[in-house]
């Protein structure tokens, strides 16, 4: 450890920061030997939130990180800090509860978190403090969820403690701040913010918010010097995306606002990270990359919306070293850190976010629903008559298909290219629909049902035939837009409207199956988002990724025929 360079404002020498907060230097620090400046970005927080002196006592500061680690449920960290903590007992219990709250129902936090904390005689700088003492607890969480880090020597786990429970949440209120008083606006070219003016060209709100305790900022410009500037392994467009696809884990507007933003001054496409916010899997990134999100997504601090622990064999078996893998999980500390700090100062954006997180995302991707709320199942029309099949009534199934044959057929015309064979698969699919019907228990509607049934037919039809020549050259996965020029206003000027649906027909026809079906869906059956979704047995998120994607495809592959003949002969 000894050969970590120290700043001359920073902790004075490497290790004695752990030794002071802990007593000695755990195993959390050593496991990361191979990412040293890791582990000095990791002190000047410790020394700046911890050991310096504030409105904050170090036993209370001490009571916060258990109280993170119990409402993170890592025994690592329980064992770390109950043995720097004393008895919580004589810490006011507004401020564990605040802290609670801010650690374990991050979305949910608002302004009247701060106002209850304030009331009961804590000050702004106070305050501050609190909300950087759980932010730090999250990181070195997540450093131990990451990293699995032994049991240090004469640790005790203690046993689990059972928490106050927390009131359930109202519903949830759009970012107000910011909540704490700030009376002065920094000079953007004055130390500590000249950091920021350089890499980025502005000063975040959100440090601003830390304007109460510049020690604050500074300790936060080191840890980025250290852990996101650095490219020793992992490169600065990879952490980019690890600090992207966290934050949009976390639910966290603001931070995914601001690396969008970064990411487009680094040759990013806006497109390409919106596909990483809403699914990574349906970006045009590598596998390997698309595995280190997976993983880094399970580290996100917002509980209960990522399954799993956090795989270090599956990055090897993808080419990662161990010191790639360390990046990335001290990555995505960070980045859990800087998100429960905005959350908790409630920093507004600093530009029009095109991505605003709402209650709606929180639970899209958990099998269990909110507490207390009931979601009525969808209103299906064919209810009654399905009913009436299923009990024996054989020629009501009939009505059936008389009210859907149109749409199946329009859909299996889309995907297979002829009439015959879309009548004779209809055929088919209403056969299955007929045999399969008891076990129908109406999670969806029968439309969206039977419709699932048409894109399997199609699909399956596809593959028997002989394989026709792919839209793209390259594999879809590396699809990336070369010809997006504007079109004429009036395409009708150039084809008929026979032409042009022929050759709308054939590029469709050579999609790629996954984007194909979304697109006869969404574009030619005008089945609505939440339908084509449940149809295919996508979430929404991935739904969109692949139309977009589709559309792309689809608008390349007819852009020669739309686009005026000069800028036709100006790109060639």
């Amino acid at each position: 450890m000894s050969e970590i360079l120290s700043s001359p404002n920073g902790p004075q020498n490497s290790g004695a920061t752990f030794v002071a907060a802990f007593g000695f230097v755990p195993n959390l620090f050593l496991a990361q030997s191979e990412s040293l400046l890791a582990v000095e970005a990791e002190e000047w927080l410790i020394d700046a939130i911890v050991l310096r002196e504030g409105r904050l006592s170090r036993r209370q500061k001490e009571a916060i990180l258990l109280r993170v680690a119990d409402a993170r449920e890592n025994d690592y960290c329980r064992a770390l800090f109950g043995r720097a903590a004393q008895s919580p007992s004589g810490i006011d219990p507004i401020l564990l509860k605040f802290s609670h709250e801010l650690a374990a129902r991050t979305f949910w936090f608002s302004n009247s978190h701060v106002e209850e904390l304030q009331q009961t005689g804590f000050d702004h700088v106070a305050i501050l403090e609190a909300i950087s003492t759980v932010s730090l607890g999250q990181l070195l969480c997540t450093l131990a969820d990451g990293l699995r880090p032994a049991l240090d020597e004469g640790l005790v786990l203690p046993a689990r403690k059972e928490l106050p429970p927390l009131p359930e949440p109202s519903n949830f209120v759009a970012n107000q701040g910011p909540y704490l008083g700030l009376h002065a606006r920094p000079d953007a070219n004055a130390q500590p913010y000249r950091f920021f003016q350089e890499e980025y060209g502005f000063v975040p709100n959100v440090c601003r918010g830390l304007g109460l305790r510049p020690d604050l900022v500074e300790a936060e410009i080191e840890a980025l010097k250290r852990i996101l500037i650095p490219e020793n392994g992992l490169s600065r467009i990879q952490k980019e995306y690890l600090f992207l696809a966290v934050s949009a884990a976390n639910l966290n507007t603001y931070y995914v606002t601001m690396r969008r933003q970064i990411l487009s001054t680094l040759g990013v496409s806006p497109e390409e990270s919106d596909q990483i916010v809403e699914d990574h899997q349906e970006s045009g990134l590598p596998e390997a990359e698309k595995a280190l999100l997976d993983e880094a997504r399970k580290l996100a601090s917002l509980p209960a919306r990522w399954k799993g622990h956090f795989d270090r064999n599956r990055l090897k078996t993808h080419g990662f070293t161990d010191s790639q893998i360390i990046e990335a999980v001290v990555m995505s500390a960070l980045a859990n850190y800087l998100n429960t700090n905005q959350v908790g100062i409630g920093a507004r954006p600093d530009f029009p976010p095109h991505r605003i997180f709402s209650e709606k995302d929180l639970y899209r991707q958990i099998e269990f629903a909110r507490p207390k709320v009931y979601v009525a199942p969808p209103v299906d029309p064919d209810a009654e008559t399905i009913a009436q099949v299923q009990n024996g009534d054989v020629d009501a199934f009939e009505d059936l298909v008389r009210r859907h044959t149109r749409r199946v057929t329009g859909t299996l015309l889309g995907m297979v290219g002829n009439m015959e064979d879309a009548r004779d698969a209809t055929q088919d699919v209403f056969l299955k629909a007929f045999e399969n019907i008891g076990r129908f228990e109406g999670r969806s509607k029968f439309s969206t049902w039977l419709i699932s049934i048409a894109i399997n037919t199609g699909t399956e039809l596809l593959r028997r035939r002989k394989p026709s020549e792919p839209l793209e050259l390259e594999d879809d996965d590396g699809f990336r837009p070369r010809q997006l020029q504007s079109w004429l206003d009036n395409p009708e000027q150039l084809m008929s409207a026979a032409q042009r649906s022929e050759l709308v027909r054939k590029a469709v026809l050579r999609l790629p199956d996954k984007y194909r079906a979304v697109v006869l869906l969404r574009d030619i059956n005008q089945v609505s988002t939440e339908e084509a979704a449940a149809a295919l047995g996508l979430g929404v998120p991935a739904l969109k990724a692949r139309l977009l994607r589709g559309r792309l495809m689809l608008r390349e592959s007819l852009s020669p025929y739309f686009i005026r003949a000069g800028k036709r002969s100006h790109h060639a």
